[in-house]
Formats: C-alpha cells, structure tokens, sequence
C-alpha cells in the first residue's frame, strides 16, 4: 500500500469512525449491559433500546465503497471492517437477539468490538502522526508518479498467481497487451504505462497510469463482472434446476447453452462499447482495434480467474471528470464483485 494511499485511510477513519463516536456508543451499549449482568435478582433489568439504535443507526450508514481494497483489508487486519456497515449491523443484531445469548456473554462481546474499534482509532491517530510528515515533506524523484497519474495495484492471485518463470513470462505477457492496448486506444505508448512498485504476498505490481488509461480499464472490468453475473445467474437456474430433480435435461442444456453465448457475446460487446466510447472506428482504425479487443480479452480472462486491479487517486487533480468516473466504476466494481462472489459461493 503505497503511503498516501495509508494516510488517506486514517483521515478516512477519523470521518467515518471517529466523528459520529461509533466507539461511545458502543461503549454507551456496553454500560446497560453491564449494569443488567451485575444486577441482583430483585432489580429491574435496564432496557438497552435507545444505545442499541443509535449505535445501528451509525454503523449502519458506513459506506466503505470509496475505499481500495488493499485499504478495506487494512481496515480487516486493524478490526474495523466486521463491526460496521451491514456487517456490524448483523454482529450486534446476533448479539442481542439472534443467538439468544445470555447478558454476561453479550457484555463481553459488545466489550469486544468496543476494544476493537478503539484500538483501531488509537493506531489511526498513531499512523496519521507518524505518516502526515513524511507525505508533506517527501522529495518526489523521477520515479514516483506525477500527482495526476492513478496507480493501479495488480494483484496476482488465485489462478493467475506467479509461482515461477513461465507464470511471470506468460502474464507479463498478458499485461503487456493489456496495457499496450488501452494505451494505444488513448493514443499513448505502452512505456507510458509505468511500474513504480512491487509487494510480496499475493504479488502486487503497482502500476502508474494517465486518468483515461484507468477509468478505461475500471469500465472493462465493470462491463465483465456485469456479464460474469449474467452468467452466474443463468447457470445458478441450472443448479436450481438440478435441485428440484424435474429431469429437464433439454432446459438444463438450454440455459448452459445461453450461459456461454452470454459469455462470448459480453465479451464482444465490452470490447465495441469501449471503442465506441473511444471513438475507435474498427475499420478505418483496424490495428488501434485489434489490440484494444485483445487487451479486453486478457483483462476480462485476469479478472475471471480471480485476478484483482485496485485504483488508487493521487491528490490534487483528483475532482476533474475522469477521476469521477473513475471513482464511479471502482465503487460500482466493488458491489459487483460481492454480488459475483455470492453466486459463485452458492454454486460452490
């Protein structure tokens, strides 16, 4: 993650956790809870609806789509992500209510992400204190990028992971034509697509690009999850079908049938849609459109295989239009990918 990308995180946190006292109001559910377990047999239990609605009422408006996801998983491995936004809401709902615990059990796990969300603003403020001199007064050399450019972070993962020589030769390969394509398409170079960094893990190669080459590539993989969802759903009926035992094998073919034409058919239309948006005429632009359609088609087979391209906005040209639709696509890409992921879990 890169460091601005961190410290947008923190200022982030200081929005959306710190200012609406989502930690307080945790605390403030933990207090009535408390005073319940602690108190005798003859007195009165104390009603806890109030500090229970406010606090849903808060997390529940956390929106985590303008975030990365390198910066959600941040916000994982901090011990934010699970307590807020619908995910929060259904951790204290299960608390209270669904799992039918008893008041002891229940304090001590409302205690829980309340020491959660507080240790994780303490480490906030602590990163944020630490980072904020470093951005302010780091001398840019010729290698980092410009602050217009967007980075976009490449991650190998999955069935497109690099474990050797031939996987890095092949997919270097396949990036290649990937970034040479969408380049030419904007009338740039494939150099002008630039490697400034690298993470071990799931390798992530970080790549700095111009507006236009980003928002192009966020719209490809947009128009492809769309199309992978078409195709889950489809072929989610034929499991379904499968389920109900009514032996219509001639259904079942059919719609597996209409799957892979959704399929090939998707990927034929993200690449005209692209070009048209571009302007690229296939016949009076032939090469421009052979390698753009080719540089689809390799984006499209990345992501499918469980590859992930991550968008991250350098400061102060980040309110022009491009970086709109940029930020747009990505937080449309990013409930896209939990739909996907979803009906791939239930076909699984």
């Amino acid at each position: 993650m890169q460091v601005k990308e961190l410290l947008e995180l923190t200022t982030w946190i200081d929005k959306h956790i710190k200012a609406p006292d989502v930690a307080k109001k945790v605390h403030a559910l933990h207090q009535v809870l408390e005073q319940n377990k602690n108190a005798r047999n003859n007195q009165q239990q104390q009603p806890f609806e109030d500090q229970k609605n406010k606090l849903i009422k808060t997390i529940e408006a956390i929106d985590t789509a303008s975030l990365t996801n390198e910066q959600e998983r941040m916000l994982t491995r901090m011990g934010i992500l699970d307590n807020i936004g619908p995910s929060g809401v259904a951790k204290v709902e299960d608390i209270l209510f669904r799992n039918s615990l008893d008041v002891t059990t229940a304090s001590n796990k409302i205690k829980e992400i309340f020491d959660q969300v507080s240790s994780a603003t303490n480490t906030s403020d602590q990163l944020k204190s630490s980072l904020s001199p470093l951005v302010e007064g780091k001398d840019e050399d010729s290698d980092s990028p410009d602050s217009s450019d967007v980075l976009m972070s490449v991650r190998f993962q999955n069935e497109v992971s690099l474990s050797n020589v031939t996987d890095f030769k092949r997919l270097g390969s396949s990036w290649w034509e990937i970034g040479r394509g969408i380049a030419m398409a904007h009338d740039c170079a494939p150099e002008d697509v630039r490697i400034v960094g690298a993470q071990k893990g799931s390798i992530v190669v970080e790549l700095a690009v111009i507006a236009a080459i980003a928002t192009t590539t966020s719209t490809i993989i947009l128009a492809a999850l769309k199309v992978a969802e078409r195709v889950l759903s489809i072929r989610k009926q034929v499991e379904e079908l499968k389920g109900l035992k009514l032996s219509n094998k001639k259904l079942e073919a059919e719609l597996e049938k209409e799957a892979d034409k959704e399929k090939k058919e998707g990927l034929e239309r993200i690449a005209k849609e692209v070009a048209d948006a571009l302007n690229i005429n296939q016949n009076g632009d032939g090469e421009k459109y052979k390698v753009l359609e080719k540089s689809v088609k390799n984006l499209v087979d990345f992501v499918e295989k469980g590859g992930e391209v991550d968008f991250f906005s350098q400061g102060e040209d980040s309110d022009s239009e491009e970086h709109d639709k940029l930020k747009s696509n990505f937080s449309e890409i990013k409930k896209l990918e939990k739909r996907v992921l979803q009906l791939e879990r239930a076909q699984s």
